[in-house]
């Protein structure tokens, strides 16, 4: 969680945390609870955890509303707070920001590697107790956390950055924290960001790249659309890498004042993706996705990941959840999307000595149409195309363009099809 919500979370105080070790992730905790506010509206809203008699700020996270916040820190006792930002500046004022801590103020103790959840935070409707600290938009803009890995929010890349190469793309399969520290996930922007056109999130699947976009990127009509880029280690679990997703996409609402977005994903990159969405409609923000397309997402999950849990003796965390039945694939589709159009993408031009059953060279078909998937799509396209080559089609590139041409109306009625 820390190594992939370090800007998201638009850190302060971070001199105090040394770079961290791969083994010592481990010993790391969450801190959590929800944020409500005594004035329905109000918001952003800066969260803040502070420690030492001073009231040290090592860490704030910013939200668009109320909703839930969480830290993640080493071990040591920590005091939580948070203050309505009326100025929308980062700077808190006693005499206008109605604020609040956590208990009394009450301290939380944070053992090694251990969670606290339930840290809820009732902030009044106006101004009362005084916070005993202050926050100035320079300490909220400067990200101090140079000793743990940089997460690039809204860096302008081309698809030719050497971060994107195919050996980093395996380093983030088997050495996910080295890849954090060395290489840097986050979204990455194409070209600067232009108000007056919906965000299109791309998502790579499990040892993916950005430069796996290149063919549809190339082509894509950016009439309407700006395309954005999620470059992730898929060494980790697939959950923790979604609810990085969508806390990253609120740090650019916040930091660019969007409030729609669309989103294709590759592969496992769909899982991904579908966890993000439901995490942001469980907070009330489904009505942020214009729409998702899904392309070879193997939604029943891969026979080869249960083996690879089975017999492997080094288990990647992403294997448990790509297994078939697994807790995270079950829990998918538990929150329905209301005004987010689902569009699912399969191939089938797949490879008999796999399997006898219908594939696309990775993912069985039977996977690609699980029914929970099935049901939920308000269209399945086919397409007569491998694993891969499914995303250098030109139909597949039609078809999407035609899609995001009309993601840009509130209302975007296509019936559904079987084609």
């Amino acid at each position: 969680m820390l190594l992939l919500d370090g800007c998201g979370m638009q850190a302060l105080g971070g001199s105090w945390i040394r770079r961290l070790h791969p083994n010592e992730v481990q010993a790391l905790g969450i801190v959590g609870g929800n944020v409500t506010t005594g004035r329905a509206g109000d918001g952003p809203i800066v969260v803040v955890a502070t420690r030492g008699p001073h009231a040290e700020v090592v860490d704030a996270f910013v939200l668009e509303r109320a909703g839930y916040y969480y830290f993640v820190l080493p071990r040591g006792a920590y005091r939580i707070a948070a203050f309505v930002d009326r100025s929308r500046d980062h700077t808190y004022r006693a005499d206008d920001d109605p604020a609040a801590y956590y208990g009394a103020p009450t301290d939380v103790r944070l053992a090694a590697g251990r969670n606290a959840g339930e840290l809820d935070i009732r902030i009044p409707s106006e101004p009362g107790d005084r916070l005993d600290f202050s926050v100035a938009p320079a300490d909220v803009a400067k990200q101090r956390t140079h000793d743990l890995p940089p997460i690039r929010l809204g860096e302008i890349v081309h698809l030719d950055d050497p971060r994107f190469s195919a050996a980093n793309a395996k380093l983030g399969v088997w050495r996910p924290v080295e890849f954090l520290f060395d290489v840097g996930a986050g979204i990455y922007l194409l070209d600067p960001f232009d108000p007056t056109k919906l965000p299109v999130l791309f998502v790579h699947g499990v040892g993916g790249e950005p430069s796996n976009w290149r063919y549809l990127l190339d082509h894509l009509d950016r009439t309407q659309v700006q395309p954005w880029i999620l470059h992730y280690p898929t060494g980790l679990d697939l959950d923790v890498t979604a609810q990085a997703m969508d806390r990253w996409i609120h740090a650019l609402v916040e930091r660019y004042g969007f409030h729609r977005f669309a989103v294709v994903a590759h592969s496992a990159g769909g899982l991904v993706a579908r966890a993000a969405i439901e995490a942001m409609a469980n907070d009330g923000d489904a009505g942020m996705v214009a729409l998702l397309i899904t392309i070879s997402t193997p939604w029943g999950g891969q026979p080869e990941a249960a083996a690879a849990v089975e017999h492997s003796p080094v288990v990647r965390p992403m294997w448990t959840d790509l297994a078939p039945d697994s807790k995270f694939l079950e829990a998918l589709f538990g929150t329905s999307l209301p005004g987010s159009p689902f569009y699912l993408f399969y191939g089938h031009h797949g490879d008999s000595n796999k399997s006898a059953e219908p594939n696309d060279g990775v993912v069985p078909v039977s996977s690609a149409l699980a029914s929970p998937a099935e049901r939920a799509a308000t269209e399945v396209v086919d397409f007569d195309e491998t694993h891969t080559s499914i995303l250098e089609s030109a139909l597949v590139s039609q078809k999407l363009n035609a899609l995001l041409a009309g993601s840009g109306s509130p209302s975007l009625n296509v019936s559904s099809s079987r084609q």
